[in-house]
């Protein structure tokens, strides 16, 4: 009965798929225990430059009523084996799983897939137009940026591929290796990817310690010793080559957890390689975890002592070192104490892609969403995110879901994109920047005020200093300030720590008063005038959309709107989807627009000449420019504003 169905849905996939691919290869096939018909589609003309492919492209299907992570798991084998004839990043799934859209696209995101999945409840797809539109839309609202966790598939995985290979074979000789860097740059990333590597290429023991577990932070450094020697003795005994520290209170000296953690590194005839990640929790740093502020020091120099004792019985033991901050790391003395972890553990950071691999990920991963970018778009936004992996992602992520899916594949250049990165940074790309800022500033208070200074001109650092920020990605090797996004964050910084002038000057204190009532004024008109214009898109967009509705022949929406602004402008907002280009109108437009349109909003503002001259009013904004105004012309500001109140009200 499962063959029958398979072959079924087989031969009608290719019947409704006719004129838009032509198939090359057919086959049934079991991957683990399931069971799918492959096919090898060349797509039309059409269809290549829609998708933009040249290679056959892979239809996989199966009659399953729900989907698993198998399915994705033997497209990329298929891919993979398929020596180049397939696209690389791109599979059409036939399923008969009511959630499988969703699933199906989030497990090929995952594994450097775009996946076009087509849901069928009755076995009969939909054909020509009907089809195409469907796999165009499945296509192109799927938003590759979105990934949340660590990346680790090497579709995904943008210019540290070698560098994760070469960290992995030192660790294996027995070297000592950092990883430090600012939040969300790809630690954890590389650390998966190395660790995957060795144990896919080395014979090694690795144990893993994830110091943020609560249960690992809350030891001291006796306890710390002692679970890291338990573990090891655990991983010794049953032949396993991998685990996660289990966390073990002791109640005795940190010389015996020491002894004991020296004599089971003597037992292991393979390398053994210790990994701490989210190093910041257990030093000095950590405010819930006072234990640690004698406790670092104490600790490192007994994993110093038993790293030299190992080497001396001629075992290889490695460390790897990963968190935000190498503070602890760098300095000669923790209150009075010699640092033992000075000199022996590296100052080594994880720095910002380089520009190549950054441009290369934005052009790869926006192919799979029919974004195509001039390479002066790839240099803005490379540039404006400071090359950092994280932030590029978020802020493509947040172009794609600006732009109009129908206009696709669309070709974006830099000054498409200059508006919307702007946009993003004030809302949401600045406060991402300061969150990581201020968690590296809160580990790594030293670097505060030297980011800070940043803002200033002709601002000079000390060598030492300008040199750890730029490992941190916060400037260029110039020594200037690395990104948009970065100056944006800091600027934020900045200003959370405003000048106080106590000066008790009565004179000084009246003018100040006058000039915070003028600001006041001002202010609250700029405000009032602000959400006027926020109401007044809200009802040009929805008046205009219910009109392209009740007219089946009609323009749409989208058209009729921007048939009313100047040729320039409609070039520029024509790649946005209907949303965004509201969002995007000068009050001067949307007065136009209402205007154009008469019809449709003069129940709303009743006289045509009262409303053009109460929109002009407003248009003269007081708050942006210098000119002196007396309260004559407030108040004709306050009637003009308090008029489109009443009337948009209404609405």
């Amino acid at each position: 009965m499962g063959k029958y169905e398979l072959d079924k849905l087989s031969a009608e996939t290719q019947s409704a798929m006719d004129g838009l691919f032509v198939i090359n290869y057919e086959s049934l096939r079991q991957f683990e225990t399931g069971e799918y018909f492959v096919l090898f589609g060349r797509g039309s003309k059409r269809v290549r430059n829609i998708l933009g492919i040249e290679r056959e492209i892979l239809i996989l299907g199966n009659v399953y009523a729900d989907q698993q992570a198998r399915s994705i798991r033997f497209a990329r084998r298929l891919i993979n084996e398929s020596d180049g004839r397939l696209e690389s990043t791109l599979c059409v799934i036939v399923h008969q799983d009511g959630r499988g859209n969703t699933k199906l696209k989030r497990w090929g995101r995952e594994n450097g897939l775009a996946i076009i999945p087509v849901y069928t409840s009755t076995g009969i797809l939909p054909r020509g137009q009907e089809l195409e539109r469907l796999l165009s839309y499945e296509f192109f609202t799927q938003d590759p940026f979105d990934v949340t966790g660590p990346v680790a598939s090497d579709a995904q995985f943008f210019g540290r591929r070698t560098e994760a290979q070469e960290l992995a074979r030192k660790l294996h000789f027995g070297h000592i290796r950092s990883c430090f860097g600012i939040r969300k740059i790809g630690k954890t990333s590389i650390l998966h990817r190395v660790l995957v590597e060795i144990k896919n290429n080395y014979d090694a023991t690795t144990l893993f310690i994830d110091c943020q577990r609560d249960d690992v932070f809350t030891l001291d450094a006796a306890g710390l010793l002692c679970s890291i020697e338990q573990s090891l003795r655990g991983l010794r005994e049953s032949g396993q080559s991998y685990a996660e520290v289990n966390a073990t209170p002791f109640s005795g000296t940190t010389a015996e957890a020491t002894n004991r953690f020296q004599a089971i590194l003597e037992q292991f005839d393979v390398p053994v390689i210790i990994v701490f990640d989210e190093i910041d929790y257990i030093t000095p740093s950590n405010g819930g975890a006072p234990q640690w502020r004698h406790g670092f020091v104490d600790f490192w120099r007994n994993v110093r002592a038993a790293y030299h004792a190992a080497a001396r019985a001629d075992r290889k033991v490695s460390l790897l070192v990963s968190g935000v901050s190498s503070r602890w790391f760098s300095v000669e003395s923790i209150a009075g104490v010699e640092n033992a972890a000075l000199a022996f553990i590296p100052e080594e950071y994880l720095s910002p892609l380089p520009r190549g691999a950054a441009n290369a990920m934005i052009r790869s991963i926006g192919g799979m969403a029919g974004l195509r970018f001039e390479e002066d778009a790839l240099e803005s936004i490379s540039s404006f995110c400071s090359d950092m992996p994280f932030w590029i992602r978020k802020t493509c992520s947040s172009l794609h879901g600006k732009l109009e899916i129908a206009a696709r594949p669309i070709t974006l250049s830099a000054a498409t994109v200059s508006t919307m990165l702007d946009d993003y940074g004030r809302d949401e790309g600045a406060a991402l920047a300061k969150v990581a800022l201020q968690h590296l500033f809160r580990v790594y208070p030293e670097l505060r005020g030297a980011a800070l200074s940043l803002l200033e001109d002709g601002a000079a650092l000390p060598p030492n200093l300008h040199r750890t920020l730029t490992r941190y990605g916060i400037t260029a090797a110039n020594g200037a300030i690395s990104g948009t996004m970065m100056r944006m964050a800091l600027l934020m910084i900045a200003e959370e720590q405003p000048i106080v002038d106590e000066s008790s000057d009565s004179a000084e204190g009246e003018a100040r008063s006058l000039m915070d009532e003028w600001a006041e004024e001002l202010a609250a008109i700029s405000y009032r005038r602000n959400v006027i214009e926020r109401s007044l898109r809200s009802i040009v967009i929805n008046f205009l959309r219910v009109s392209a509705l009740s007219s089946k022949d009609g323009p749409s929406a989208k058209a009729t709107l921007l048939a009313a602004v100047n040729q320039k402008r409609r070039a520029e907002l024509e790649p946005f989807n209907l949303d965004l280009i509201a969002e995007k109108l000068y009050w001067l437009e949307l007065v136009a627009i209402i205007n154009k349109h008469w019809s449709l909003f003069e129940r709303i503002f009743g006289d045509k000449a009262v409303f053009n001259r109460n929109a002009e009013i407003v248009s003269d904004r007081p708050d942006a420019h210098a000119k002196q105004l007396e309260p004559s012309d407030i108040a004709m500001h306050r009637r003009a504003l308090q008029w489109l109140d009443e009337r948009i009200a209404r609405v």
